[in-house]
């Protein structure tokens, strides 16, 4: 007589953990539908001719809603938010390099990797100087909003958080000085380009725009959807660029980890081993060479591409719309006036010796 197999059970962290994603994915269903609409906005061509790309839409959408809505209003959606910041926009950044070869990182030259990397060290030390002698802030707190501004906005403020061991306040105020200068930045850049080519005539190439907008440009996300309100080349260049940056977050994060002579080493030994800086690697950068070196190879279908790069797309402007969500302009102005100018202070600084470096290398 054969017996049927029991079934196994389910434990209740699973449940626990089945319960969770099926409640970002609900929730993440009205923020699809908004950033699915941002698409076909952009295409239209009364809002195309302004070059409005759905990723600004996006943000913009969840920035209006989320200064003039209730906060309980918006509270039910959190789960698909946090999922669309933290998860689609690693997959949509690393889906990203099936728009790039290694030939376009070629195409930048010299110029485009060295204009990042120094911009990344200039920002970094003049930041930390800056804040420590001249703000009076604390050197942890000095070196997490410089390296936000300097790295990859939010995710290195965090990354470097957990090497220099800040509080949980400090590190808030450090991603609030990135939200607020880089979405700054990411609005200004394309009007600074236009001033300059169209009014002053000056001779500034796309890929050129590109490279700056990548080298001195907060977070990932900003980069992109500046640069895609000039151009496609643009944001390319700019995307590569932005990658170089992000690729030498692991390198600093070991350096600091190691660092002798700072006053966090003997504090946090639990940074120092491999387990915890691993964490801190920006895999999705891995991810974006290891996609781009699928399209450099051509082992991408060619007839895989335009729904590929659609729904990059589309989970980069959920992304965007998360982030605008929770960009509260109250919250910023109140997250503290010394890290608020330090941050304003490095937002032209990296305007200013970025653009110059361009002038010179690239």
């Amino acid at each position: 007589m054969s017996s049927t197999p029991a079934t196994p059970a389910i434990s209740p962290t699973q449940q626990s953990a089945l319960a969770l994603w099926r409640m970002r994915l609900i929730t993440l269903l009205p923020l699809g539908a908004i950033a699915w609409i941002s698409m076909v906005l952009a295409d239209h061509p009364a809002i195309a001719h302004y070059g409005l790309s759905a990723l600004t839409l996006a943000m913009g959408a969840g920035m209006v809603a989320a200064n003039t809505m209730p906060k309980h209003w918006l509270a039910p959606l959190a789960p698909g938010m946090q999922f669309a910041r933290h998860h689609l926009l690693r997959l949509g950044v690393a889906l990203y390099g099936l728009r790039l070869t290694f030939g376009a990182i070629a195409a930048l030259g010299v110029g485009g990797v060295v204009v990042p990397l120094t911009m990344l060290v200039a920002t970094l030390l003049f930041g930390t100087w800056v804040g420590s002698s001249f703000f009076g802030l604390s050197r942890r707190e000095a070196i997490l909003v410089s390296a936000g501004s300097a790295v990859c906005g939010a995710a290195a403020a965090i990354a470097v958080s957990s090497v220099v061991r800040t509080d949980d306040r400090q590190t808030a105020v450090a991603v609030a000085t990135v939200v607020l200068f880089g979405t700054v930045g990411m609005l200004l850049y394309p009007w600074l380009y236009e001033l300059a080519t169209q009014h002053w005539h000056l001779a500034i190439s796309e890929r050129s725009f590109g490279i700056f907008t990548g080298a001195t440009l907060h977070e990932v996300a900003q980069v992109i959807a500046s640069g895609k309100m000039v151009s496609d080349g643009a944001a390319d260049a700019a995307v590569v660029a932005k990658m170089v940056r992000v690729l030498a977050l692991g390198p600093l994060l070991l350096v600091m980890a190691l660092w002798p002579r700072t006053s966090w080493s003997q504090a946090s030994g639990g940074s120092r081993n491999l387990h915890g800086l691993l964490r801190s690697v920006p895999w999705f950068a891995l991810g974006f060479v290891a996609v781009m070196a699928l399209n450099s190879a051509q082992m991408v279908p060619a007839d895989w591409k335009p729904a590929l790069i659609g729904f990059d797309n589309w989970m980069l402007a959920c992304a965007m719309l998360a982030i605008g969500l929770h960009t509260r302009i109250g919250d910023l102005l109140r997250a503290g006036r010394k890290p608020l100018a330090l941050a304003g202070v490095l937002f032209l600084f990296l305007m200013v010796v970025g653009a110059a470096l361009c002038a010179l290398l690239v």
